[in-house]
């Protein structure tokens, strides 16, 4: 049975997300880079250089986190439920995934109040470049609406796994089939 269509939209915006944070990454190192040939080769700095490589970074780790989630590139320790029973594995990965997505969930709502804070009162970083902080604010919530997703399709595998019997050694947290027309595909 293939995969709904809003799950592999889901799988497809996660890989996005993993390659634009890929490319978040390269870019902070080149603002790096720039700001160190700067200071040394021209004796001059930037105001701006080390603050938007830490917002790039940011992006790239809350945002990238879906795609990490979709690969099952994430922390998880697998000491006790790889000697589970099939359903008991999955059982327990429910469970992680449920409590994964409350997680998010909840840390998305808190961040999202402070971004609207920020939004209202034109809050500024206060530094010399001084950006607004609406833009750095936005990425946590963001990032982890985009895990939410993520672990949304993961619950929805792992169910599917329970349903079909599939309690073979692939993890079930993973997608069963590639995203067509997704990044990397």
């Amino acid at each position: 049975m293939p995969r709904s269509r809003f799950l592999r939209g889901v799988d497809w915006l996660s890989g996005l997300a993993g390659y634009v944070s890929g490319i978040l990454i390269i870019t902070s190192m080149l603002v790096i880079c720039y700001g160190v040939a700067l200071r040394y080769l021209l004796g001059a700095s930037t105001i701006w250089q080390t603050e938007l490589s830490i917002y790039l970074l940011m992006f790239a780790a809350f945002v990238g986190g879906a795609y990490g989630l979709r690969h099952g590139d994430h922390v998880r320790i697998t000491l006790v439920v790889k000697n589970l029973p099939g359903r008991l594995q999955i059982g327990a990965r429910l469970l992680a995934a449920a409590l994964g997505l409350v997680l998010v969930l909840t840390i998305a709502g808190i961040s999202g109040f402070m971004w609207w804070e920020a939004v209202e009162t034109g809050a500024r970083s206060g530094t010399a470049w001084n950006p607004p902080l609406a833009y750095p604010y936005a990425i946590l919530p963001v990032g982890m609406a985009l895990i939410g997703l993520q672990y949304l399709s993961v619950v929805a595998g792992l169910f599917r796994a329970l349903r079909e019997g599939e309690l073979g050694d692939t993890a079930p947290d993973q997608p069963d089939e590639p995203v067509e027309g997704g990044p990397g595909h």
